[in-house]
């Protein structure tokens, strides 16, 4: 069965160079223009997108492939019922355009990473936690502390407590808490009523335990430097990034999931992950 490739190449850079050659054995390659039923309204957003016919030569010279299309509305009708099998990488908009287009083909996605798709951004991956796990009867005891004290928050979506230890005493502790008052959701209405879990975390009344306790640091001018910090669940990525540039060194957690960036952010600086292990 003869094979085609259709993708959405915004950008050229080495991961799009090796899905090419990896399927290098595919008849035609096909780039996905915008006029295609289907097409994501946030790529409009996309500054880095370059045309199609400008991506379309500069992928020729590479000479992966014999022939080099640019896959419009138009001329879907010469794919369609041809018996192609037909390989997209697996993003939002491979996804979208074959609901959209492709009912009924032989399609297959590829699972390789080429850009922070909607999907990928909030897909949730296990933590690497540098191959670092502690069962020290400290951190232990650190973490049940904290499950205690997330006890007290009032946010019903999720309640997560963290603390600073220095020279092994805990020097700030807290837990997450709707602001300006533990009542402004039930007065004025909680605004994650209207998503998904995972979805918009910025979107929210709250005050993070790890933002809430930098905070607490810069106004009592206590240097973070050299801390660690306990969580009892792992931050969310804008905890992540204040965390990693607030000069703590150590980041103790015991559940929770990875998104985006938050593992890179934090190994950038230096910051050890650790998962504390209950056995």
């Amino acid at each position: 069965m003869p094979k085609i490739l259709i993708a959405y190449v915004p950008v050229l850079h080495e991961g799009y160079y090796r899905f090419f050659r990896k399927h290098a054995d595919a008849r035609i390659l096909f780039l996905i223009d915008s006029d295609i039923a289907g097409w994501p309204d946030y790529l409009d957003k996309e500054i880095r997108s370059i045309q199609p016919d400008l991506l379309k030569t500069a992928i020729e010279s590479w000479k992966i492939f014999d022939e080099v299309r640019v896959l419009k509305a138009g001329s879907l009708k010469g794919i369609l019922g041809r018996r192609f099998k037909i390989v997209l990488p697996e993003e939002d908009v491979s996804r979208s355009f074959a609901t959209n287009n492709l009912v009924g083909e032989n399609v297959d996605f590829d699972d390789v990473f080429l850009r922070w798709d909607k999907h990928k951004v909030m897909e949730k991956k296990p933590v690497e936690a540098d191959q670092k796990i502690s069962v020290e009867e400290f951190d232990k005891k650190i973490i049940e502390k904290l499950e205690r004290e997330a006890d007290k928050s009032s946010d019903w979506w999720r309640r997560i407590g963290a603390a600073v230890v220095k020279d092994g005493k805990i020097i700030l502790i807290t837990h997450n808490k709707h602001v300006p008052s533990e009542h402004t959701p039930y007065a004025h209405g909680d605004p994650r009523n209207t998503l998904h879990k995972g979805v918009g975390v910025e979107y929210s009344s709250v005050l993070h335990s790890e933002a809430g306790l930098i905070a607490e640091a810069a106004k009592k001018g206590i240097s973070l430097e050299g801390t660690s910090m306990y969580v009892s669940t792992f931050p969310c990525p804008p905890c992540a990034k204040q965390i990693a540039f607030s000069g703590i060194k150590k980041l103790f957690y015991s559940g929770g999931y990875s998104v985006l960036d938050q593992e890179s952010i934090l190994k950038s600086q230096g910051v050890e992950i650790i998962f504390v292990d209950f056995g």
